[in-house]
């Protein structure tokens, strides 16, 4: 695989022991441990992981060449086919949080496996809303990289500056893709890499990015520009999701709140979230699609995808993650999220559990 030169100059930045920020560090997995002893909900939510893991290690990699999501019908076969390789990226998460939890060597070694079969065989494209599905691969790697030996890591490290490297490349000023949901899932994707890699470029290029991202893309009463745009809120929980797990690993890493971070034009995430929040809890509704000025809109309507149709409500269930990812920096969210999941547990959700063990 080739490298540009903005790869061979970003590669200097790289070292061999970044701190975790994107998955959980040696101490909060340790507060993860004792979670899982001592509370039943937590207990079962990681004995799901444990019995995916040891399915895992009977599996082989099924890495693809190029992710098909975006601009495709649910039934293109390109499109069925990657989501069918993506459910690697869940085997990896379970193999390397079992291996953080366990210390079982032979779940770190498959997870390894996985790992390299993927930086071998794919090749980003610089797609933003393909390479977002990547968040658990990135999760798990950042866990296990410390450990990781240096021939192993030169492959991954240079297949994901690879994929950082192809999404700044496609930042264009001007498009429309430079200030959408693409450039929210761009910049979550890019700052992920460099907080993995310890990449200094990455990291500024998504820190930068995101408080202009919130200034362009969100208004000061909390509409972003994408549900204007395709009158869904469906794309303003899209558009929100990237930029809370940004935000989470920013804070995390630096202390910088743009959770609350208010933009020169009054746009804030926080304001954003709780201007969704009354679509969440019930107290309005709103049909989803009527306006839209994108075409691709109809032809998934056309083609009876779920949670697609016009004028159908809009689901609170769809909105869940944004709630989820809302509650690391505010627990008031998570009421909310527990009304929507239909639950009393504080753990009716693997990130609630996160959230827990990453602020202890």
């Amino acid at each position: 695989m080739k490298k540009s030169i903005l790869s061979i100059f970003t590669f200097i930045f790289i070292t061999t022991c970044a701190a975790q920020y994107v998955g959980l560090n040696n101490n909060e997995v340790k507060q993860l441990n004792k979670l899982i002893q001592k509370n039943d909900a937590v207990k079962k939510l990681f004995g799901d992981f444990t019995r995916d893991a040891e399915s895992a290690l009977n599996d082989t990699p099924n890495p693809r060449d190029t992710i098909v999501s975006e601009g495709h019908l649910a039934t293109h076969p390109d499109k069925i086919a990657s989501q069918i390789c993506m459910k690697d990226f869940n085997k990896i998460y379970a193999l390397a949080i079992v291996h953080k939890v366990t210390n079982d060597k032979k779940y770190f070694d498959k997870a390894i496996v996985f790992l390299k079969a993927w930086a071998t065989v794919n090749h980003p494209l610089g797609n933003p809303i393909n390479d977002t599905k990547l968040d658990n691969l990135f999760e798990a790697y950042d866990m296990l990289r410390s450990q990781v030996s240096d021939a192993d890591k030169a492959i991954i490290d240079s297949w994901l500056i690879t994929m950082a490297d192809n999404e700044i490349k496609t930042a264009k000023k001007g498009k429309t893709t430079s200030m959408n949901n693409w450039h929210s899932h761009r910049l979550k994707v890019i700052g992920q890499i460099g907080y993995i890699l310890d990449n200094k470029t990455f990291r500024d290029f998504a820190t930068n990015g995101l408080l202009m991202q919130i200034d362009t893309n969100l208004n000061k009463d909390g509409a972003s520009w994408d549900f204007l745009e395709r009158d869904a809120l469906h794309y303003h929980a899209y558009d929100l999701e990237p930029m809370l797990a940004l935000a989470i690993i920013i804070k995390r890493a630096t202390g910088s709140d743009e959770f609350t971070y208010v933009s020169p034009k009054g746009a804030s995430i926080k304001k954003s979230v709780d201007w969704f929040l009354p679509y969440l809890n019930g107290e309005k509704t709103h049909g989803e699609y009527v306006n839209s000025k994108v075409a691709f809109d109809r032809e998934r309507a056309k083609n009876n995808e779920k949670g697609f149709s016009i004028g159908a409500n809009f689901e609170p269930s769809n909105g869940l993650l944004t709630l989820l990812l809302a509650s690391w920096f505010d627990n008031k969210y998570a009421s909310t999220a527990r009304l929507i999941m239909k639950t009393e547990s504080d753990f009716g959700d693997w990130q609630l559990v996160l959230n827990k063990v990453m602020k202890q």
